[in-house]
């Protein structure tokens, strides 16, 4: 199976690294109410989590971080005021919309993501690749065991959100 990456929005530097994500999680359907989980590494990816789900402030959604994509380790993301979004509270397991797969899963246990995506995604759910490093998530043929539906990389400069799709 080959993969294409179709641009569907690209920015001219870090300023639209924000928004670009958000339309990125709008165009995945998620709605008001519904759960997007970050999974990824304690630190780096942590802060990016956070980083990234300022952008979606005011959409409703239920944000969550799954550290190393251990739905059993799932910390509740919340809004304060004055340092923006926050691990507040331990979760249960819960369906996402959207999830979220962080580039810093290279190191984790590849069985903790296929778990998370079995059982922490909504049957109509959306997987993101969220990475810093180009065509990382091709390059480590993930898209042959997930079904990754956009990938969003992003830099200082240039950065895009492309739909990946199967070709024959």
């Amino acid at each position: 199976m080959k993969i294409t990456g179709e641009i569907i929005s690209e920015g001219r530097d870090h300023t639209d690294m924000l928004p670009l994500f958000r339309s990125l999680v709008v165009k995945s359907g998620a709605k008001k109410g519904d759960a997007l989980i970050w999974a990824g590494c304690q630190g780096p990816c942590y802060s990016m989590a956070t980083f990234f789900s300022y952008g979606l402030r005011d959409l409703g959604l239920g944000l969550f971080f799954a550290p190393d994509a251990d739905i059993e380790r799932l910390w509740r993301l919340e809004f304060h005021k004055d340092l923006g979004f926050v691990a507040k509270s331990k979760e249960s397991p819960v369906r996402a919309k959207v999830l979220v797969l962080m580039s810093g899963l290279l190191k984790a246990p590849f069985e903790n993501v296929l778990r998370l995506t079995r059982e922490g995604l909504q049957e109509d759910g959306v997987i993101v690749g969220e990475t810093v490093v180009r065509g990382l998530f091709g390059q480590a043929k993930w898209h042959e065991k997930i079904p990754i539906r956009y990938v969003f990389e992003f830099s200082m400069e240039r950065p895009i959100a492309l739909e990946w799709r199967e070709t024959p």
